[in-house]
C-alpha cells in the first residue's frame, strides 16, 4: 500500500482486502400511484474503505504511532495505491485506525474516506493543434480537464472547440511567453498565475469529457490533460 507517495515497510495489507467494483449509488425515486417506484436520477456517492493490515517491527508499536500519523493525516485527499493494481488509485483521507496490539506486532484496519469513490487511472495528454484531430477518451466515467497553453505568438483570442458541445472562447491581449492554464473545476483561468476568468466569453460551454471518441482543435497549440476515471 502506497499513500501520499510513501510505503511503510512495517505495514502489510492482508490479502482479504475488499474493494467494491463501483462507488455506492443513491437513487432519487418517487412512488408510483399503484405500486412500485420510478427512478428520477441516480448519483454516485462517497464511500469508506477499510484496509486490513498487519504491522510488525523491531520497534514497539507505540513508538511508531507518531510516524504513522505524520504519514496519514493531511488537509487534502492523497493518492492511495495498492501494489496489486499499480495503474489505479483512490483519492483518500485517513479517517482512523483500529488495532489489536502486542509490543512489536499489531493487526487491524486503517479506515479511509473517499469523497469521490472512483478508481482513478493514468494521466492522459492530448496535443491540440489548429487542425481537427480525433482522440479516444479512456476510462468509464466523464472527467474534468485541464488545458495548458504557452503562447508563441501574440493574439487577442483563444478558441478551443471539441465534440459533445465542448467550446471555449477567451478574449485577452496575450503576448509571447504567456502561460495560460484553464480548468473545468471552478472554471479557472490562470495567466502567469493570475486570475483571468473574466476573459471567458459568454458563448463558452464548459462540459466534461465523455468516454469515447473526441474531436478537438484550437486557435493556438495547447495540451489538454485528464485523469482516467473508473467505477
Amino acid at each position: 500500500m502506497i499513500f501520499n507517495g510513501i510505503e511503510k515497510d512495517y505495514i502489510r495489507v492482508i490479502a482479504d482486502l475488499f474493494r467494491p467494483p463501483s462507488p455506492p449509488i443513491m437513487f432519487d425515486i418517487f412512488n408510483m400511484s399503484k405500486s412500485g417506484t420510478r427512478v428520477r436520477k441516480k448519483k454516485l456517492m462517497d464511500a469508506n474503505l477499510q484496509v486490513p493490515i498487519r504491522i510488525s517491527s523491531n520497534q514497539r508499536i507505540e513508538s511508531l504511532k507518531e510516524d504513522m500519523s505524520t504519514w496519514l493525516i493531511h488537509d487534502e485527499p492523497k493518492k492511495l495505491i495498492f501494489k496489486d493494481n499499480p495503474n489505479r488509485y483512490y483519492l483518500a483521507y485517513y479517517e482512523g485506525m483500529e488495532l489489536s496490539e502486542r509490543p512489536k506486532y499489531a493487526k487491524g484496519y486503517i479506515n479511509f474516506y473517499l469523497p469521490q469513490a472512483y478508481r482513478f487511472g493514468l494521466e492522459k495528454i492530448i496535443n491540440v493543434t489548429s487542425q481537427p484531430s480525433v482522440h479516444t477518451i479512456t476510462g468509464q466515467v466523464e472527467v474534468p480537464w485541464t488545458i495548458e497553453v504557452v503562447f508563441t505568438k501574440a493574439t487577442n483570442t483563444l478558441e478551443i472547440e471539441g465534440s459533445n458541445n465542448f467550446y471555449l472562447l477567451l478574449a485577452y491581449e496575450f503576448v509571447v511567453g504567456d502561460r495560460l492554464t484553464l480548468k473545468l473545476d471552478g472554471r479557472k483561468a490562470l495567466l502567469n498565475g493570475e486570475d483571468l476568468r473574466h476573459s471567458y466569453r459568454m458563448i463558452s460551454n464548459f462540459v466534461h469529457l465523455q468516454p469515447g471518441q473526441f474531436t478537438v482543435q484550437a486557435s493556438h497549440n495547447c495540451s489538454l490533460k485528464y485523469d482516467e476515471r473508473y467505477y
